[in-house]
């Protein structure tokens, strides 16, 4: 009942929000009809022209650029008229009450044709399948004062012509995707202090191990308390959250029953780089109906990591060390998981070409009989770990991936990389990102999953336009000789996104 009185609550403001804001109306409260100048005054007053200063210009600062997740935009900077040069910006600083509060409008639309196809044989039918996804996502900044704001955004997922069974991350007709109250210590004090209540988008010591997923056609959302403290060169970030779920509905989706997660994370500045991170984290989750090879039951996990980034000129690095220690249907649960990426950039070759290397390997089940258990489990993560198309989730995977890029022009970027997989154990089987099951361990034999060659391309076309596109051919190994992918498998994938 609560939640509903929320999704109702924000339903009314939002809408309120937008009406208010419209161009016409919010003209017609600056300049109200029949507002005259104030009369001259009848007795001369004295003059001190030598005492009187012009007042100064207001200070010209760089746009803020539009993010993947608008809850982190501050468009204060337009305050300043002279920054206002983008067709969108009266819908992003909208000011109200006189003093420091505004409003920000924002949206997210994006299209996606996307497809794959499975080679048939003799035994196995060809499948091909082809669908188009999209996603839509509106939302209102109300900032009363640089202390206190609300945010609420709403979001449509849809598919149409997929022939097989949507995954459920495809189709949410219309639901509240976010919807909190922040409050933070007033800009420019040593010790910084930031409180977010509500249900969010969240990224918590590794965005490998907690994020929005922002390629699923749904983003994930949690309801949750996040609370940021910082002083001198250290942040530390906490978190004690729901996962919301994702139902297929209109303003249905409820905090997942028997997931709880929880967490914090201290991050500083790295010292070996000049834009570089060291984070040192521990998340906890609880899933009552956790699957695996071995079965579903109540899985508790405590995870430890550490977490590395820096960038310099021309090296650039993303490293994760993780262990995981709980239990799962009340025997012991361990694990861990290690993810690299080391990167060179030859920024003084014609296209700045980037050669990298990707290394990933998460621990596996030994032995499904035995009720110990070594699958890692990786929360809520990302798509990215197993190349930029995500075919597979980390769990008892092991893969390389070299991979190189260039930039023929400012705003676009062509990929090639080669990501091979094995299974880290042959006791346990495949998972997708959402560590559903796809390939259970006893439909092959040995290690080697498969190759694949991908092609991907990214082109910023306009500050609000962003074009995408990957292409995937992979080439099954032994371990999926006799599966439904044993000839192969190819995908492609087309995103245009628009964003103000």
């Amino acid at each position: 009942m609560g939640i509903r009185a929320i999704r109702l609550g924000s339903i009314l403001v939002a809408a309120t929000v937008w009406v208010l804001a419209a161009p016409g109306y919010a003209a017609s409260q600056s300049s109200p009809v029949g507002a005259q100048a104030p009369p001259p005054q009848t007795t001369p007053q004295p003059q001190a022209p030598a005492q009187q200063q012009p007042a100064p210009p207001l200070k010209v600062v760089q746009r803020p650029p539009y993010l993947p997740n608008a809850a982190n935009e501050d468009w204060g900077a337009l305050k300043n008229p002279a920054n206002r040069t983008d067709i969108w910006d009266w819908a992003k600083y909208i000011p109200f009450g006189g003093g420091d509060g505004f409003i920000t409008l924002s949206s997210e639309i994006r299209f996606r044709p996307e497809g794959f196809r499975l080679k048939g044989s003799d035994t196995i039918p060809h499948v091909s399948d082809n669908y188009f996804l999209q996603r839509y996502l509106f939302g209102a900044d109300v900032r009363f004062s640089p202390r206190a704001r609300f945010f609420t955004e709403f979001q449509s997922g849809i598919i149409n012509g997929k022939i097989g069974a949507t995954r459920p991350t495809d189709q949410n007709t219309f639901d509240l995707h976010q919807a909190f109250f922040e409050w933070r210590r007033r800009p420019g004090q040593d010790t910084r202090l930031n409180l977010r209540i509500g249900r969010q988008e969240l990224t918590l010591g590794s965005s490998r191990l907690i994020s929005a997923s922002p390629g699923l056609n749904t983003k994930r959302s949690f309801d949750g308390v996040r609370l940021v403290f910082g002083r001198s060169s250290w942040t530390v970030e906490s978190a004690v959250a729901l996962l919301t779920e994702m139902s297929q509905g209109v303003l249905d989706d409820d905090p997942l029953k028997g997931v709880k997660f929880w967490g914090v994370a201290a991050a500083r500045p790295s010292p070996r780089w000049v834009k570089g991170l060291l984070v040192l984290y521990y998340l906890g989750l609880e899933n009552t109906s956790a699957q695996f090879a071995q079965g579903r039951g109540r899985d508790l996990r405590n995870t430890f990591g550490v977490a590395w980034r820096g960038s310099g000129r021309q090296m650039d690095l993303n490293y994760d060390l993780i262990y995981q220690a709980g239990s799962f249907q009340d025997a012991a649960a361990r694990a861990w998981a290690v993810s690299t990426e080391t990167g060179y950039r030859f920024s003084k070759t014609r296209w700045s070409p980037r050669a990298s290397v990707r290394f990933n390997a998460a621990s596996g089940d030994h032995d499904t009989a035995d009720p110990r258990l070594q699958s890692f489990n990786p929360l809520f993560p990302g798509a990215s770990y197993a190349g930029i198309v995500g075919l597979f989730g980390p769990t008892n995977m092991t893969d390389v991936t070299p991979s190189i890029t260039v930039t023929p022009r400012p705003n676009f970027i062509l990929g090639f990389e080669q990501p091979n997989f094995w299974r880290s154990s042959t006791g346990d089987g495949l998972y997708n990102v959402n560590l559903q099951l796809l390939v259970r361990p006893t439909a092959g034999t040995g290690r080697y999953v498969g190759s694949s060659f991908n092609i991907f391309t990214v082109w910023q076309a306009t500050r609000h336009v962003q074009i995408t596109g990957a292409v995937m051919r992979m080439q099954s190994g032994g371990f999926l000789e006799k599966t439904i992918a044993g000839k192969g498998l190819g995908l492609y994938s087309i995103s245009t996104v628009y964003r103000f």
